[in-house]
């Protein structure tokens, strides 16, 4: 059985894995996504004699300790970052904008997608913001559709 094989099959258990390293799920789809792309970058160095299990999960490990534990997720951590919404706030409306950026800070603490939403809103190009945070530009995408939902969701409560 060739390693494409055994990773095809193994899936969901590197995914469930990778959801004990992280907060969250998307996290842990990129530390999978970035695990499997080590196993099949590096085949030529697996040996089928032994247990394929124990190999992925160093390779996991090496991976979350260097990529997700050492600041490659950029996180919203102050108003400064949100600077950009205050042009669009006048005096009067100083409640509305502090409630706005409450809004934001509540969505930031449940997802690491709300830092992609708002370096996209600064300006950042979708390939700048993936190259910032060291993940595909496809995730990048995906998390700033799903941040935009999710402050939809909280500002239309």
């Amino acid at each position: 059985m060739g390693l494409e094989q055994i990773v095809i099959e193994q899936y969901q258990w590197i995914l469930g894995l990778a959801r004990k390293y992280c907060r969250n799920m998307m996290d842990a789809e990129d530390l999978a996504e970035e695990t499997v792309y080590k196993i099949l970058s590096n085949k030529s160095k697996y040996d089928s004699s032994k247990s394929f299990r124990p190999w992925c999960s160093v390779i996991m490990l090496n991976t979350y300790i260097t990529a997700y534990n050492h600041d490659l997720l950029i996180r919203f951590d102050s108003e400064e970052k949100a600077d950009y919404v205050h042009s669009y706030f006048d005096a009067e409306n100083e409640t509305l904008k502090n409630e706005l950026y409450g809004i934001i800070e509540k969505c930031r603490c449940k997802s690491c997608s709300v830092d992609c939403a708002v370096m996209y809103a600064e300006g950042y190009s979708y390939e700048e913001i993936a190259k910032k945070m060291n993940i595909p530009a496809g995730t990048v995408r995906s998390r700033i559709s799903y941040a935009r939902e999710m402050i939809r969701k909280c500002i239309g409560k």
